[in-house]
């Protein structure tokens, strides 16, 4: 594996061989990225050392590559909030603790309470709202901004009035 100075993990060789025989060796292959995406949006590693399989994130092989290894009680924290952005500036040691407040003060995400459209019940974004509020002043009626959007007229008054939204 090759890791550049962007983070990103690469694959520059292949083992191969006869497992029954014992008969490995490694060779040359075309440059690829050795990382893929999860669900959740973080980048995986998977490697065979000694025929056990291990997968890993790339942020801790990155973080450990540039820097040294994870102490115990702490893991990688992205600074950015930005899952698969592994550069090495982006990656920093935090307890989880630490990064729970990170995510609540810097990124203004809290997860028990998210907000706008990181709310999974929203299906508006804040471009949208914005719009909304736009279409209102302009003197456009709730009820066809409701229509329009496919929301109650409550919902299109208290986003024009600031009860919703309010961040935006």
């Amino acid at each position: 594996m090759e890791i550049d100075t962007e983070g990103r993990i690469w694959r520059v060789a292949k083992r191969g061989g006869n497992p029954q025989r014992g008969s490995f060796a490694t060779r040359p292959c075309p440059r690829v990225r050795a990382e893929y995406a999860t669900r959740g949006g973080y980048l995986l590693v998977a490697t065979t050392i000694r025929g056990v399989r291990t997968v890993t994130g790339a942020h801790r092989i990155v973080w450990t590559y540039f820097n040294a290894p994870i102490p115990n009680g702490l893991s990688i924290n992205h600074k950015n909030g930005v899952k698969d952005d592994n550069s090495p500036e982006n990656l920093e040691l935090a307890t989880y603790s630490q990064q729970r407040i990170h995510a609540i003060e810097v990124l203004k995400r809290n997860k028990w309470h998210p907000i706008g459209s990181l709310h999974p019940k929203t299906h508006i974004t804040e471009s949208d709202v914005l719009e909304i509020r736009r279409l209102r002043a302009e003197g456009q009626m709730i009820r066809v901004i409701a229509a329009t959007y496919g929301m109650q007229k409550k919902a299109i008054s208290a986003i024009c009035n600031r009860r919703t939204w309010k961040h935006v």
